[in-house]
């Protein structure tokens, strides 16, 4: 290799370099953007996800407590000692109310006191005993009753002084949450306008902070209350940040309702500030993380892209350098082959050999006019295949344009028909059936030859019918109809006169658009099908037919239906077997091969539409198009099978069945919900599958896969929970809850329910009852001294 060459070579190797690294490089700048930003995003709504779970958390156990004192405070027990004095004869009753005040003060609910006083009665108990109430408000002169404008509030109170402010809550350094309590103050009795007591139930504030899940080391969680006092803290803690915080707090406690994230800077370090404002008690819970521990994983993605990137850079580096040598090296050989061809000594060496190279390829043109020659027969085969593919269909619209402009066909024409010519009986003439193929050929030779190439697309032969496409214009549709009809005349004529062979002619309907060609084949072939009443010699219009005549297509859709719901369902063994079923209904419905292959066509046509209606991307694009020219070739009868299975149906319920279990999963749960909420309404497996825009067998087989219980036994288990329900909590009739439930009588329903429980509904009610009645006697019983 000389000094020129190889100066080629290095700036070749520079080329390959620059397009393989350039596209790695915004390659790794734009995927770290989006993926950083991706995982920045994620971890945002994770916090905001923990942040709303602590809130829950906290919520459900001051909830629990409340519903537990609502309860506790609202029986008969209380109501009876708030109107009692506190007397020797009234011992066993406020004994008995010491004893419901320390059941409930359990471990799972974090109550540490619970304080219960009677104004007009003037006593109180607490964990440390029973006292007049006057007596023991000397004794803590200190504590103020409150006096809540609510029935029921939470407040904050001090665990160390009860009569500190709940506006004023000990936040000074150093904080401890303990000393705080969270107090529940109820005003006695519940159901009474004018109160003549009061229950005041504590919690430790730090008893949340065990509700709160934390990396203490990089995140600190907050819970104000609604004067934006701290309650309770959980995490690291850094200075003047909650004067930071007060701003932002001052706006949230003007808000009915807050939640979002925003950025804070404390002492030279930047947080990510996550914060919810509860509709229950309007506290606000912040969760406070540090920024670099926040974009921890975007840095590590960034790290990790970089170091692609370059280890990327570098193999393409070593690729460029092999690849170029490897690229050149035909270029330097055809160099030197022509140079040697030539004999030119190296004094004469072209100084450019690519230039040399270029003039030695363009006086390869100089024999184009031979291969031209030679090209024009090739291309009339083309032509040929081209046309028989344009009857078997399976060709878009642009892709048949593109193809007749590349054969030089004409494609402007608005209109055409179809003309299909058959031979009719050879017993009288001078042919024997073993001509048929040549009489076929010879006739499309002569229609060739009569019809002009401007009106005609290339005639073919295809199984036992010559056909040929007339072209026309839309404007003159009547005579272009009547000339249709007399070239069709001519040729038999023609036929007659040359052969001395009668044949018959098929004319479909006129279509526009190319795709429709298949079918107006099936038209003509159909029209010949009518011929035995008119003799060997007739012109068949299929328009002629009648109005009420559609064309009879022998394709099994049921079977269709069921196979693509195998797939669907990925069913493989059912699957193989429909598909078998149908491939044998298809030969044994269309004995003729080419109708055999036309609907193989449209068997692939429809599973390729059944992917992309899935939006699965098994078979590329690209894949699909080969897939035509491979039918075409292939046996239909000891190949078909495996060639579907193989090629299309196992790639497509393998990328079916990877997203089938999580879509599985979301049809199910909206089923459920459906029944939950309608099951008092005509709900059906049917009406899912119409709102859910679902096939109702295909609804019904994920249900019971999910589930391991059919719909219409779920529904019936939940209908009849409620109607236990209703029979032992309320008094409905029965009539009425066998309508409710969608019974048609309520005979039905007492049917129904014998069968599940082994008695009526009437008895199943009168033995809870009975029952209840007995626990409540019991009851009172035990209650006696």
């Amino acid at each position: 290799m000389n000094k020129r060459p190889r100066r080629y070579y290095f700036k070749l190797v520079l080329l390959c370099f620059i397009i393989t690294s350039l596209p790695v490089i915004f390659l790794g700048i734009f995927s770290y953007a989006k993926s950083s930003g991706v995982v920045q995003q994620k971890v945002n709504e994770e916090k905001l996800l923990s942040l709303q779970q602590t809130q829950m958390n906290v919520e459900h156990m001051l909830k629990v407590v409340d519903q537990a004192a609502t309860h506790f405070l609202g029986s008969k027990i209380i109501l009876n000692a708030l109107n009692e004095p506190l007397g020797p004869e009234q011992f066993q009753l406020f004994t008995q109310v010491k004893t419901e005040l320390n059941s409930l003060q359990r471990l799972d609910n974090g109550i540490s006191d619970i304080v219960l006083l009677s104004k007009r009665s003037n006593w109180l108990i607490n964990n440390d005993g029973l006292y007049r109430l006057d007596a023991w408000m000397k004794s803590n002169k200190g504590f103020m009753l409150p006096e809540p404008e609510l029935p029921s509030v939470w407040e904050v109170t001090s665990s160390v002084a009860p009569s500190v402010s709940t506006n004023n809550p000990p936040t000074a350094p150093p904080y401890d949450s303990c000393q705080l309590n969270i107090s529940l103050i109820k005003k006695l009795p519940l159901t009474s306008y004018r109160s003549n007591g009061m229950a005041m139930i504590q919690i430790p504030a730090c008893n949340l902070s065990d509700l709160f899940s934390v990396n203490t080391e990089s995140e600190s969680v907050f819970v104000f209350d609604e004067s934006a006092h701290l309650i309770v803290r959980k995490g690291f803690m850094e200075e003047e940040i909650s004067d930071s915080l007060k701003p932002s707090l001052s706006q949230f406690i003007q808000q009915p309702y807050a939640s979002g994230q925003f950025y804070l800077e404390n002492n030279q370090k930047a947080y990510t500030v996550t914060y919810r404002k509860s509709d229950y008690n309007n506290w606000i819970y912040i969760s406070l993380v540090t920024l670099d521990q926040l974009t921890k994983q975007s840095r590590e993605i960034g790290w990790y892209t970089l170091y692609i990137c370059i280890g990327l850079l570098l193999l393409f580096c070593l690729l460029s350098w092999y690849g170029s040598k490897k690229l050149y090296r035909p270029i330097d050989q055809i160099y030197n082959e022509f140079v040697a061809r030539q004999h030119i000594s190296g004094s004469k060496k072209p100084i450019d050999e690519v230039q040399f190279i270029g003039e030695q390829v363009h006086s390869l043109f100089a024999t184009k006019t031979e291969l031209e020659t030679r090209v024009y027969s090739q291309n009339e085969l083309l032509r040929t295949f081209l046309m028989i593919k344009l009857f078997l269909g399976g060709m878009k619209e642009e892709e048949i344009e593109e193809r007749m402009d590349s054969f030089g066909m004409r494609s402007d024409f608005s209109q055409f028909y179809v003309l299909a010519v058959q031979t009719g009986s050879l017993e009288p003439t001078r042919f024997a059936d073993k001509d048929i193929d040549l009489l076929l050929f010879a006739i499309n030779n002569m229609i060739g030859e009569l019809l002009p190439a401007e009106r005609r697309l290339p005639p073919i032969v295809l199984g036992r019918s010559q056909l040929t496409v007339i072209t026309g214009a839309m404007e003159s549709e009547n005579s272009f109809s009547s000339e249709v009809l007399a070239f069709a005349q001519l040729i038999q004529q023609k036929v007659s006169d040359l052969l001395g062979l009668n044949i018959s002619i098929g004319i479909s309907l006129p279509y526009t658009n190319f795709v429709e060609i298949p079918r107006a084949y099936e038209e003509a072939v159909e029209a010949l099908k009518r011929r035995t009443s008119l003799g060997d010699e007739a012109i068949l219009y299929f328009g002629d037919l009648g109005d009420n005549f559609s064309l009879h297509y022998a394709y099994p859709f049921d079977l269709q239906a069921e196979l693509f719901d195998a797939v669907k369902l990925v069913n493989r063994i059912q699957a193989i077997t429909l598909l078998r079923q149908l491939l044998q209904a298809l030969e044994f419905s269309n004995p003729n091969l080419h109708d055999l292959q036309f609907n193989a066509i449209r068997l692939l046509m429809n599973l390729l539409g059944l992917a992309n209606g899935l939006a699965v991307q098994s078979i590329p694009m690209q894949r699909q198009q080969s897939l035509f020219d491979e039918l075409f070739h292939l046996n239909l009868f000891d190949e078909g099978e495996k060639w579907f299975i193989n090629k299309i149906i196992d790639p497509l319920m393998s990328e079916i069945e990877e997203r089938t279990e999580a879509k599985h999963l979301t049809i199910t749960k909206e089923m459920v919900e459906m029944i939950h909420k309608e099951f008092d309404t005509d709900l059906s497996i049917d009406s899912c599958a119409d709102r859910l825009h679902y096939n109702s067998s295909y609804l019904s087989t994920i249900f019971k896969k999910s589930m391991d219980i059919s719909f219409s036994a779920y529904l019936a288990q939940y209908r009849h929970q409620f109607a236990l329900k209703w029979l032992e909590e309320t008094d409905m009739p029965i009539k009425d809850m066998a309508e409710k439930l969608r019974y048609n009588n309520p005979q039905n329903f007492i049917r129904s329910f014998r069968k599940l429980e082994g008695i009526s509904p009437g008895k199943y009610r009168e033995i809870h009852a009975s029952k209840s009645s007995r626990d409540q006697i019991t009851e009172q019983g035990g209650d006696k001294p």
